[in-house]
């Protein structure tokens, strides 16, 4: 038996049960789930032989497999594809063909042609192997249609079968997760398709000289992406999709009375500047793609309540990483490391330590009374590559999708430090807050604000795939409280991104001083199980709050 297998059958039959589990419908009941059950797990997924658990990897497979034996060895019910625990997820790593890639603004001798990887981008598509698109621009602004801020660049100005062109980001008229909603490409690809573009052009000030380099990266790299099937819909309408350097964005104005530096000054000042653009731009794409699938893994506990036990608790954590770089150190997904003998990105905290607490705490549920709600566990794939597998599960789920009405996800819990207080992204639009509250006080843990509101950690974990289909969710993670004055002030959190985040060094038993506490894994998944249970047993469904936007804009997905 090889080192490997030995780990393998260690991790399956080694664990612990946890203490006075039998009175969980106490609400006198508090877990004590062990620690060295957390540690097995994050031992086994961040084991060098996974690799780090990269998307479409054979480390990933043998991860999902993992966690799919746990979860018949508790006694979960399958709840994937055709009666498994495994859920596909299409997935495809799509090149772009640079060569293939053009633009031409304008017509005849005083067009201007655009170089594709200096001041052009035009990346792969998830869906068209080669396309192309000649049509009048039109400019909107940031690109955005909002109504509740009496904000709309769409307004006033038809781009039906045309090209739209705008600026990154977002009008200063908003809070900062709303924000970071609004601003990303998926949102303006969404706004785009609704008022009848058929491709797109985002603006930069940024002169060909010093976007060159982001230009190459961009159009001669590798992407990892929903296969077609599960791409975004407006990619069926969006064409061709491109960026252009300081020249380009120029030369699109050159037939209007105004000039781009004087529209970018209206902009940076919220003033609405929407306008046809007099121009004619032509774009071609191509693109090579190899198809494959992931999977997620679900598993199910049936709720007990004859009136309750159709509606669904999800909770979810993602169970790939980054891999690892190739021999001369290069890596397409992420990986950096700086120590030639490892190249592995094993993702200890970031995030089988998120797949270790979603772990323990169904098998706390299955050692004790039975929830109300049925609860679904997930561990998700591709989060690292854009949320998609949950993207993926939230559009196209293996259970009822209206059954859904909670998520709380888990991602990369940083326990390397003693921690006082969690931050539970969300918790302030739904009524997930005040039961994230109760639940950690129970164990002496407070509740937190988003102390990195810059960072747009609310649209970057898998818990945003099912607000967008309406759910009521929270995003779990150590706060930046501590008893320890060494790690206080957010020493232990901000010391780890900046020092283990996406690195060899993120680790069991790292050698550059990463120690990992698995009794504070043990603590915050007590905390996570108190949270769900407290969703699963309540008389009522969780509900967003009266006029939050998240509510208001995705709870008629509902």
């Amino acid at each position: 038996m090889n080192t490997f297998t030995r780990l393998a059958a260690a991790s399956l039959l080694a664990f612990v049960p946890i203490a006075a589990c039998a009175q969980s419908g106490d609400e006198a009941f508090v877990p004590d789930i062990p620690s060295t059950n957390i540690e097995a797990h994050i031992r086994f997924l961040a084991h060098d032989m996974l690799g780090g658990r990269a998307s479409g990897s054979d480390g990933y497979n043998i991860a999902t497999n993992y966690v799919a034996s746990q979860f018949r060895l508790m006694g979960l019910e399958p709840a994937g594809d055709d009666g498994g625990y495994f859920a596909a997820v299409p997935m495809q790593v799509m090149q772009p063909i640079a060569s293939a890639g053009t633009m031409v603004i304008g017509e005849g001798e005083t067009a201007v042609i655009l170089e594709n990887g200096n001041n052009l981008i035009i990346s792969g598509h998830p869906v068209f192997d080669d396309s192309s698109i000649s049509a009048e621009v039109v400019f909107v602004g940031y690109g955005l249609s909002l109504p509740h801020h009496n904000y709309d660049d769409y307004a006033g100005v038809d781009v039906e079968g045309r090209i739209v062109a705008y600026f990154g980001g977002a009008p200063d008229i908003m809070p900062s997760d709303e924000r970071s909603h609004q601003q990303s490409t998926s949102t303006k690809r969404e706004t785009a398709m609704a008022h009848g573009a058929v491709g797109y052009i985002q603006l930069s000030a940024t002169p060909a000289e010093q976007y060159s380099g982001f230009a190459t990266a961009l159009t001669t790299r590798s992407d990892i992406a929903l296969a077609p099937e599960g791409a975004e819909p407006a990619y069926n309408q969006l064409q061709v999709a491109s960026g252009v350097a300081l020249e380009g964005s120029q030369a699109l104005f050159a037939n209007v009375d105004v000039t781009f530096e004087e529209i970018a000054e209206r902009i940076a000042a919220n003033e609405l500047s929407s306008m046809p653009l007099n121009i004619t731009v032509s774009m071609t794409q191509q693109t090579s793609r190899e198809l494959y699938v992931d999977n997620n893994v679900v598993g199910m506990i049936r709720g007990s309540d004859p009136e309750l036990a159709d509606e669904i608790v999800v909770l979810s954590a993602h169970l790939d990483h980054i891999g690892m770089t190739d021999a001369d150190g290069v890596s397409t997904t992420g990986c950096r490391s700086n120590n030639e003998e490892d190249r592995i990105c094993n993702g200890a905290v970031d995030n089988a330590s998120g797949s270790a607490i979603m772990l323990e705490t169904a098998r706390t549920f299955m050692q004790s009374e039975a929830p109300r709600r049925s609860l679904v566990f997930i561990a998700l794939s591709g989060e690292e590559q854009g949320l998609l597998g949950s993207n993926y599960f939230a559009s196209h789920p293996t259970i009822p999708a209206e059954s859904m009405v909670a998520n709380v996800n888990l991602d990369m819990p940083v326990i390397v430090y003693d921690f006082d207080d969690v931050i539970a992204f969300g918790a302030e639009r739904s009524s997930l807050g005040p039961i994230a509250e109760r639940a950690a006080a129970r164990l002496g843990v407070s509740i937190s604000p988003d102390p990195l509101p810059e960072q747009n950690l609310f649209v970057r974990s898998d818990h945003y795939n099912f607000v967008r289909q309406g759910i009521p969710s929270v995003f779990l993670m150590t706060g930046f409280s501590s008893p320890d004055p060494r790690w206080d002030e957010g020493e232990g959190f901000t010391g780890f991104l900046s020092t283990h985040y996406h690195r060899q060094s993120d680790e069991v038993d790292s050698d550059e001083e990463l120690v990992i506490l698995y009794e504070q894994g043990a603590k915050f998944a007590n905390i996570n199980f108190m949270i769900a249970r407290e969703i699963a047993n309540n008389d009522d469904a969780p509900t967003w709050n009266e006029g939050d936007f998240f509510g208001e804009q995705f709870g008629s997905n509902r």
